[in-house]
C-alpha cells in the first residue's frame, strides 16, 4: 500500500499518478474492511451471547414433549450460530494478520496456555479429565502470538466438542528442530482418508455433525503462514491427536 516515489521522466509523471491514487483509493477500502471485522465482532457477539443465555433462562422444565423438542433445537441451532460467527470473525482477522503483522519470537508454551485457559468452558463436563503438559524449558517459535492462540483454541475447541469422552491432554514439547503443540483426546478421531478434507473450509463428516467446518482450517492457515504444518496421528489405544508444528526458533528469545 505504499505509494511509489521514485524519480520519472515527465511523461510518466501521469502514468505513476494513476497508481498511486489507485493505492490510496485500495488501502481506504482495506481501512474500511478491517473496521467492519472490529464492529461486526462487537456488534454480533454481544446480541448473540446474550440470546444465548436468555434460552438458557427459559429452561424446559415446564414445557410438554414436544415444547421441550422445539426449546432444544432452538438451543442448538443458536449455540451453532455463535460459533460459526466466532469462527468467520477468527478466519477474516487471522488472513488479515498473516500479511500485516510482524512476526516476533514468542513462547510457544505461553501461547498454549492462554488458548487452553481460553477453550475450557467453566460448565465443561466434569467427568472429562483435562490436562496441559509444557517443559520448564520453554521452546520459542518466530510467529504471532495472536493467530497462534485462535489456531490452538479452535483445534482444543472441536477436540472438546467432537472428539473427547472421558480425557483430553494439551501437551507442548519440542526437539532439535521444531516445536509443537498436540490435542489427545479419547473420542473415535477422524479416519485417515478423511484428514485431508478436515482443513478444508466448511468441511463436515459424520462424525463431527453440528461443526461449521473452519476450525481446523483456521489452524492450517495459521501453521503454513508460519512456515509449519497441522498434521494428525492415527487413533492408538491412547486416542487421537492433532499436532500444531513450527520451525523452532533458535535466536535469542531476548
Amino acid at each position: 500500500m505504499t505509494p511509489v516515489s521514485v524519480d520519472v521522466p515527465r511523461e510518466l509523471d501521469p502514468f505513476v499518478g494513476s497508481i498511486n491514487h489507485f493505492m490510496g483509493r485500495l488501502n481506504e477500502r482495506v481501512d474500511l474492511l478491517q473496521r467492519f471485522i472490529a464492529d461486526a465482532a462487537h456488534q454480533i457477539r454481544t446480541p448473540l451471547t446474550a440470546l444465548s443465555a436468555q434460552i438458557d433462562l427459559l429452561g424446559a422444565d415446564k414445557l410438554d414433549k414436544a415444547g421441550r423438542q422445539h426449546y432444544e433445537r432452538v438451543r442448538e441451532r443458536t449455540g451453532e450460530l455463535a460459533r460459526l460467527t466466532n469462527q468467520l470473525l477468527s478466519h477474516a482477522m487471522v488472513i488479515h494478520r498473516a500479511d500485516s503483522v510482524q512476526l516476533e519470537p514468542i513462547s510457544l508454551v505461553d501461547v498454549a496456555r492462554r488458548a487452553y485457559r481460553a477453550a475450557i468452558p467453566v460448565t465443561v463436563d466434569p467427568d472429562i479429565v483435562i490436562s496441559f503438559e509444557a517443559p520448564d524449558d520453554r521452546p520459542f517459535v518466530l510467529g504471532d502470538a495472536v493467530s497462534l492462540r485462535e489456531a490452538i483454541v479452535n483445534v482444543i475447541d472441536n477436540a472438546l466438542r467432537h472428539g473427547a469422552d472421558q480425557r483430553l491432554e494439551v501437551r507442548v514439547g519440542a526437539n532439535a528442530e521444531q516445536a509443537f503443540v498436540e490435542v489427545e483426546d479419547d473420542g473415535p478421531g477422524i479416519p485417515p482418508e478423511g484428514w485431508e478434507k478436515a482443513t478444508q473450509r466448511f468441511a463436515t463428516s459424520k462424525s463431527h455433525e453440528g461443526s461449521s467446518g473452519l476450525g481446523f482450517a483456521i489452524a492450517q492457515e495459521v501453521a503454513s503462514a508460519h512456515g509449519g504444518t497441522l498434521s494428525f496421528r492415527a487413533r492408538d489405544e491412547r486416542g487421537f491427536t492433532v499436532v500444531l508444528t513450527l520451525p523452532l526458533y533458535k535466536g535469542d528469545a531476548r
